[in-house]
Formats: C-alpha cells, sequence, structure tokens
C-alpha cells in the first residue's frame, strides 16, 4: 500500500499555500522533489499521492520548520479565508460546525482512500469521530495530528473558539481505530441570543413588578435594562447578519466552483457525445478520423493533437490524423515511423502503445533518453512542452495512440486533462474499429461477388463439357451395344456350329475351348445388354405413379425360387409398402437387390431375406456373405465387385444401375454389411409414402 496512490493533492496544497504565507524561506520546489512530487501534480485537483511519498514529504518538512506541529498547523490553515483548503469549500455552506460531520463520510473519499470516517453526537456539545484505516494503510503520526487541524478549522470558519479535542484512542498508540471525542463552547451568536432571552425576562419581570408596586429604583432599572436589552439586540442582529452574509458568500463561492466543474464535465460529455454522432455517420475511416480531429480542435481546447495508427501488419505507428498544424509540421510529423518491432528501444508513444497505458508528460526533457533523436528534435522544434498520449483501444486490442498538447496554456497539461483524453479514446477506437471491419466486408464482399462470378462461368464450362461427355459416352454406349453384338453372334454362332457339327472329330480339350468360347460371348452379350439397360436407365423418361414395393418384392422372390426349389429359403415381407415412382426403374431395382441377397446367401443352410420399411426407408436384408465396410466406397462402382467371380456369377454393374435409378427418382442408396454375417441396402424414393 505504500505505493497506491491514497491522498488526494488538494490536502497538500494548504500545506504550500501555508508555506508561501508563514514560511516563504523554505523552497517548496526542493521539498517536492525530495517527496517524488511534482508542482502540477499539487495543482491538479485529480491527481493522488502514495503514503511514501506522504511519509518523506512529513518528515522533510518537519525538519525544514524545525517543529512537529506544522501538520496541525496545516489543518488549520484550511480555515483561512486566503486558502482553499481540502474540506473548506464543503464547510462554508453549512449552517453551523456540528453539522459537517453528519457530511464527513460523504466527504472525506474525495480526499483520502485510506480510512473510512464515522461519527456519532455524544451530547449537546460533543462529538465523537472514529476513524477506521483500510486493509494495509499505515499513515504516520503527523497525519493525525493534520486530521484534528481540519477539525479544529471547521470550527473556527464559523467564528468558534478551538474546540476540545480528545484523541481518546490512536492506532500509533496500539489501538485499533484512530478516535476523537470533539467538544465546544456555543459560539458568539448563540451567547448574545443566550444573554438577550435572559434580559427579556428580567424586562418582562421589571415592566410587571413597575405596574404593581411603586418604587423609586424600579423606574431606573427598567430603562437601564430596556437600553442593554435593545443593545443586546442590535448587537445580536449585526452579528446574525454577518455571519449570514458570510455563509451566502461561501455559498456562492462553492455554488460558482460547482458550476465550473459542472460545466468541465457537460464540455467533456458534449465532445463525447459530438464525437459519437459524427463518426456514426461515418463509415470511411478517412472520413472518421478527419471528422474526429474537427470535433477535438473545436471542443477541447488543445492546441494540437495528433492519432496515428498501427499499419496492417503492426510494424510501425503512422500518422492518420492531425489537427492545429500548419501543413509544412504536418508533412514533418507524417514522415515519422515509429516501429513497434524489438529493433528500436520503444519511446514514450510506442510504450504507451504496447502497454495500452496512458501517460502524462509534464517535461518533454524529462523523455529526451527515451525518444529517437531526430524525433525529439521535431517535437522540441514544433514547440512541445508537455503532452498527453493515450493508447486507442477496441476490445482489448491498441490500434493507434492519440496525443495532444497546448504551447499556448499557461502551466502543464493536468490529471484532469488525462482522464478527459482518457474518455475520447475508446470512442474513437470503437468507431476506427467498425470503419477497419466495414471496409473488410467491402473487400471480402467484393472478393466473393468475383468469386462468385468466376465459379459460375467454371459451372458454365463445366456442365457444357459433362453434357458434351454425357453425350459423347451415350453415343459410345450404342455404338459399343450395336457394334460389339454382331461381331460377337458370329463367333460364338460359328462356335455353336463347330460343336454340333465336329464335336465328335475333337478331343475333350478342344470341345473344352471351345465351350468357354461361346460361354464368353454369351456373357458378353448380356453385358452389353446390361449397358444399354444403364442407357435406358439414364435417359428413359419417368412417371411417377403409385407402386406397391412389397407386392412386387412377393413376385420377384416367388420368380427365384423356381430357380432354385430345393433351397431352404425364409422371406419375411412387410405388407404395404408403397411408394411414387417410375414402375419400370423400381422393378429393376428390386430385381437387383433381391437377386443380390438371393445369389451371396446361397451358401447358408437357410436362406434369410427380409424386405421393409422403417421411418420412411425401405430396406432389403440378407444373411449373405455379407462385405467389409472398409470397401463400401466400391460398392456402386461400375464393374467393381467385393467378391471372387469364380465363387459368385455377374458382370458388376447391378448395384451402378441401382444407384443410377434411384438418383434419378431423387433418392439415395447405400449399404451396410459384415463379413459373413449379411448385407442391408436402404434407399429411399421421394416425396415419400404414396399410402
Amino acid at each position: 500500500m505504500h505505493d497506491t496512490p491514497l491522498y488526494n493533492s488538494r490536502i497538500f496544497d494548504s500545506y504550500l499555500k501555508l508555506l508561501r504565507q508563514k514560511y516563504p524561506h523554505i523552497d517548496t520546489a526542493a521539498l517536492l522533489a525530495h517527496a517524488g512530487m511534482n508542482p502540477h501534480e499539487v495543482a491538479d485537483p485529480g491527481h493522488w499521492f502514495t503514503q511514501r511519498q506522504v511519509d518523506r514529504f512529513h518528515d522533510r518538512l518537519v525538519q525544514l520548520t524545525g517543529g512537529r506541529g506544522i501538520a496541525r498547523e496545516a489543518g488549520r490553515y484550511a480555515a483561512s479565508p486566503e486558502a482553499l483548503g481540502p474540506l473548506r469549500s464543503f464547510m462554508l455552506g453549512m449552517v453551523g460546525p456540528e453539522y459537517i460531520f453528519h457530511f464527513i463520510s460523504k466527504v472525506a473519499p474525495r480526499f483520502t482512500r485510506s480510512s473510512r470516517c464515522t461519527h456519532r453526537r455524544t451530547g449537546s456539545r460533543e462529538i465523537e469521530v472514529t476513524v477506521a484505516f483500510n486493509e494495509g494503510v499505515r499513515e504516520n503520526p503527523n497525519q493525525c495530528e493534520n486530521r484534528m487541524g481540519f477539525f479544529e478549522a471547521a470550527f473556527l470558519v464559523f467564528g468558534h473558539d478551538f474546540p476540545e479535542i480528545e484523541h481518546t484512542e490512536c492506532v500509533f498508540d496500539g489501538g485499533e481505530v484512530c478516535r476523537y471525542l470533539i467538544r465546544w463552547r456555543p459560539a458568539l451568536t448563540a451567547r448574545l441570543l443566550l444573554a438577550r432571552r435572559i434580559t427579556f425576562i428580567v424586562l418582562l419581570v421589571l415592566c410587571v413588578s413597575t405596574f404593581f408596586l411603586s418604587h423609586f429604583l424600579l423606574e431606573p432599572v427598567l430603562i437601564c435594562s430596556l437600553v442593554f436589552y435593545l443593545l443586546l439586540a442590535l448587537l445580536g442582529n449585526r452579528v446574525e447578519r454577518k455571519d449570514l452574509l458570510a455563509s451566502l458568500t461561501s455559498m456562492r463561492n462553492s455554488s460558482e466552483r460547482l458550476l465550473a466543474q459542472v460545466q468541465e464535465n457537460c464540455d467533456s460529455a458534449l465532445t463525447i457525445n459530438e464525437i459519437g454522432k459524427v463518426i456514426s455517420t461515418r463509415t470511411e475511416l478517412e472520413d472518421i478520423l478527419a471528422s474526429v480531429n474537427q470535433v477535438l480542435h473545436k471542443r477541447l481546447g488543445y492546441g494540437r493533437g495528433i492519432m496515428m495508427l498501427a499499419d496492417p501488419e503492426k510494424n510501425a505507428l503512422l500518422l492518420r490524423g492531425c489537427f492545429g498544424l500548419s501543413p509544412e509540421d504536418e508533412e514533418k510529423i507524417r514522415r515519422i515511423e515509429l516501429p513497434l518491432d524489438d529493433s528500436v528501444a520503444p519511446g514514450v508513444i510506442v510504450s504507451c502503445f504496447r502497454a495500452q497505458k496512458s501517460m502524462l508528460v509534464d517535461n518533454i526533457d524529462d523523455v529526451r533518453d527515451q525518444a529517437i533523436p531526430e524525433n525529439f528534435s521535431l517535437f522540441v522544434a514544433l514547440g512541445v512542452r508537455s503532452f498527453i498520449c493515450a493508447p486507442i483501444v477496441c476490445e482489448g486490442e491498441a490500434l493507434g495512440i492519440l496525443a495532444v498538447d497546448d504551447a499556448n496554456r499557461d502551466g502543464g497539461l493536468l490529471q484532469s486533462d488525462l482522464n478527459l483524453i482518457q474518455g475520447v479514446a475508446p470512442v474513437i477506437g470503437v468507431a476506427i474499429r467498425n470503419a477497419m471491419r466495414l471496409a473488410n466486408e467491402r473487400k471480402l464482399s467484393d472478393q466473393l461477388r468475383k468469386a462468385s462470378e468466376q465459379l459460375e462461368r467454371r459451372v458454365s464450362e463445366r456442365t457444357a463439357e459433362l453434357s458434351q461427355a454425357y453425350a459423347e459416352l451415350e453415343f459410345l454406349y450404342d455404338s459399343v451395344s450395336h457394334d460389339l453384338r454382331t461381331p460377337l453372334r458370329v463367333i460364338y454362332g460359328y462356335g455353336e456350329l463347330l460343336l454340333d457339327g465336329y464335336g465328335e472329330r475333337l478331343d475333350a480339350t478342344a470341345r473344352e475351348y471351345l465351350s468357354n468360347i461361346i460361354g464368353g460371348g454369351e456373357r458378353m452379350e448380356a453385358t452389353l445388354d446390361r449397358m444399354l439397360d444403364i442407357s435406358e436407365a439414364r435417359i428413359a423418361p419417368i412417371k411417377e405413379i403409385g407402386v406397391d414395393l412389397s407386392a412386387m418384392a412377393q413376385r420377384i422372390l416367388a420368380e427365384l425360387r423356381v430357380t432354385d426349389v430345393k433351397r431352404a429359403v425364409r422371406v419375411e415381407i412387410e405388407e404395404g409398402v408403397q411408394v411414387n415412382g417410375d414402375e419400370k426403374l423400381l422393378a429393376s431395382v428390386m430385381e437387383n437387390l433381391l437377386g443380390n441377397a438371393w445369389k451371396y446367401s446361397a451358401g447358408k443352410p437357410e436362406t434369410v431375406i427380409c424386405f421393409g420399411r422403417r421411418d420412411g426407408i425401405c430396406y432389403v436384408k440378407d444373411n449373405g456373405v455379407g462385405f467389409d465396410m472398409s470397401q463400401a466406397n466400391k460398392l456402386f462402382l461400375p464393374f467393381q465387385r467385393l467378391h471372387h467371380g469364380s465363387d459368385f456369377a455377374g458382370h458388376g454393374l447391378g448395384l451402378s444401375m441401382v444407384r443410377r435409378m434411384i438418383e434419378r427418382m431423387g433418392g439415395t442408396v447405400w449399404g451396410e454389411g459384415k463379413p459373413g454375417e449379411g448385407a442391408t441396402f436402404y434407399f429411399t424414393i421421394p416425396p415419400g409414402d404414396a399410402s
């Protein structure tokens, strides 16, 4: 807590005024330097000092003045007309000193953050004040004396004598808090009022006595009492009038100061509000910066200011806006680049940007060692004596800095100026971030538009190429199917004639070769028929009607039973499965799927084939040899077979045809299986059930 700001600068302003009046030989600048304070900090009502600075200030002051009573004397000095001590502006408007302690709990936090004050009335003219210190705070005894001086000042303001203050408990004597018992005598006005009341009662008694009793002394006493009463009344009225006039004057001064502070706060609020209104109507970054510069120059009253923003790569800070500078000076500053990398030691501006912490430089010479010599010389040539630098931050990210100075101002910039700039900078940050985002959105939108146009062109080109490829493929299908069919028939036809006419003259090996030639030709012709079926499935028009797949499955399986009447078969077909689709394509789909189930389950002791629908998805399930799911991507490719041709006959086009026909009807098909445990094929036919 020794380095935590705890005490407002207005407390020490009373010390300095007292020293200038009663101890002019003391060098206040050296005193402040010893304590680590600056004159502009003491003059700034928004500045706070630490306990370490306070201790050094008091210790040095006691040495210079030669008396430990200087702290209490400074507290009393707050009541003098020349001083505007920390409590005076609040006390002068009160009716009397006892009422000040009703507001002390509200007033104290404006001057100290080290403690909390409470009070309670213990008598007609007696108050107990308790000061409890915050955790970690350790004051020094001089501050107790200064506090009692403040209490005494409260009574001196209203013409009271010094009150009697008893320090009943003190933290420096082992107490937990500092406790003060304050007693006071009535003020002159109160005593005159009491004397007037007593005189009036005596006068009233004398009047009654004179009326009922005749005595030569009563009339002179009555006259003297009347004169004395009139004198007391006249004196009392004058004192009351004087006190009332002083109170009104004090209230007026306090009101004027309060109005000035309110006006300053209002101007700050109007500045921020005007900046918000201006930037809300701008979308371009350059327009926002120019508008903000105009408002800052118009409202803030600072002579000059610059805004530097980080470049997109965050390599350097560059000037993006300024006000109050001549074109020549602006051009000089625009040539300045402040690197943000570690290649150069950071100056005040870069440190402010990196740490996102505002800085007030009272004397530019204090930062000479931190600045780049060329930049420092330029700012000195521009007449910069003190300046404020605040980071422009939005959403936790530093975007740039705002720096202002005023070469024509008497004295340096104050903490209140820093507070104002700190309030303006975030508003600018929000506007800059919004402008950057809008620019990025526009850029992205333009890129997306160009990419969309390019994609449309490519899609059109690819569509044309695909249409041409399909046409060529259809031509190839037709050519292959028709042109190959005649030579194939010649080959295996002559083979059959040769086998019939000359089979007896051929040995067994020759007859086997000839049978293979005839069988290969027949299989090739069957494959060509399948290719024609694929072509027809691709180009044939779709005629959607209601189709009963359950009845179709019953018919297909009944035909398959005829081919192998000895096989043990268990068929489970769900009744009432109806869809909307092309009957011819659906018949081909069911024949292929049920035919595969029949073929690949032939080796089982009992063939189990199921057909049904679940959640709108039709399925064909068998208990055959199944397949490995790692090869499922090959299921629907032409001429791709997952089982050896010697084990199961086929040409590898069935499932490929199924997928093409299902997709033509707007559906999807997929399969699931497990080696040795069968397979299940699922397919959907939108728009769904026809039932």
